[in-house]
């Protein structure tokens, strides 16, 4: 093969590769990146710190809480907030915080966890709309998991 269809396969398969769904996964990494100076893990030991808990205690539960991949959890709880922007960062961090205070898993791929964490928030059954976001972050947060 010459260079010019070296080039042009090697274009066509960045352009199949980078198309928009993945380019939206991609943005929101990129996001991710720039916005977050801290670990979320000490974003979740903070917010405990504030309701009363020793700051190493509160380290030690939200680092049980990301099991460890910090980036990871971080990402996947982008994609919820990105997916559903009616909640807050810190209304999710309030309840990370008291999912670490119990000790409870949460897993932020899983479609039903999703549901539960957005009616605690909100207080509130989720309507048709924000289920299909929901469905849509856990797809994202399974596939960046898997």
């Amino acid at each position: 093969m010459n260079k010019q269809n070296i080039i042009r396969i090697t274009l066509f398969i960045s352009v199949l590769v980078f198309n928009p769904a993945i380019a939206d996964t991609l943005r929101i990494a990129t996001n991710i990146q720039t916005n977050l100076n801290i670990n979320i893990a000490e974003e979740i030991a903070s917010t405990l710190h504030k309701r009363g808990l020793e700051q190493k205690v509160a380290k030690e539960r939200a680092e049980e809480l990301v099991k460890g991949d910090a980036g990871l959890f971080a990402l996947m709880l982008d994609n919820l907030l990105y997916e559903c922007s009616d909640i807050t960062r810190e209304e999710a961090l309030e309840h990370l915080g008291a999912a670490a205070l119990s000790r409870q898993s949460i897993a932020l791929d899983s479609y039903a966890q999703l549901i539960g964490i957005y009616s605690k928030i909100k207080r509130s059954t989720p309507n048709k709309e924000a289920r299909k976001r929901l469905g849509a972050a856990a797809k994202r947060n399974a596939l960046m998991f898997s």
